[in-house]
């Protein structure tokens, strides 16, 4: 579970590339990567990576995490996260499949703009379709 590339906007935060993996239960890309693996995967990602608490808010549990299906999840919801990253942090994220790849397109907002990541995050998941997959995975 890599962070390839992120782009800091005014105000918004970006997941922090040294902790990506570390944090991934607690930000909304990694959650939607770690909802995307097998059983197995998600296990021995978080036997290396334990469940630690980065604000009150953050899930602890790995029973909690979501699950989606990885075929077609190109439709899946977005899965978001509100202050479990960071305490003024709200994220969603949208997953991109393309046969054994995993991605995730993701955007955090302060939690001052927190009531406007629904609308962003329906916006990102209309736009994530078949040219987006292709263009990420270079097919």
């Amino acid at each position: 579970m890599d962070l390839v590339a992120a782009a800091p906007a005014p105000g918004a935060p970006t997941a922090d590339p040294r902790h990506f993996r570390a944090g991934a239960h607690a930000h909304a890309a990694g959650k939607t990567l770690l909802a995307l693996m097998s059983a197995e995967q998600r296990r021995s990602h978080l036997a290396r990576y334990p469940m630690v608490p980065f604000t009150p808010y953050t899930l602890r549990e790995p029973a909690h995490l979501p699950l989606l299906p990885r075929h077609g999840p190109q439709r899946a919801a977005p899965i978001t996260q509100y202050r479990e990253y960071a305490p003024d942090t709200a994220g969603a994220a949208v997953p991109l499949v393309l046969g054994g790849d995993l991605a995730a397109v993701s955007v955090a907002l302060p939690m001052a703009q927190a009531h406007r990541l629904p609308e962003i995050a329906a916006l990102l998941r209309a736009r994530v379709g078949d040219e987006l997959v292709a263009a990420a995975f270079g097919r």
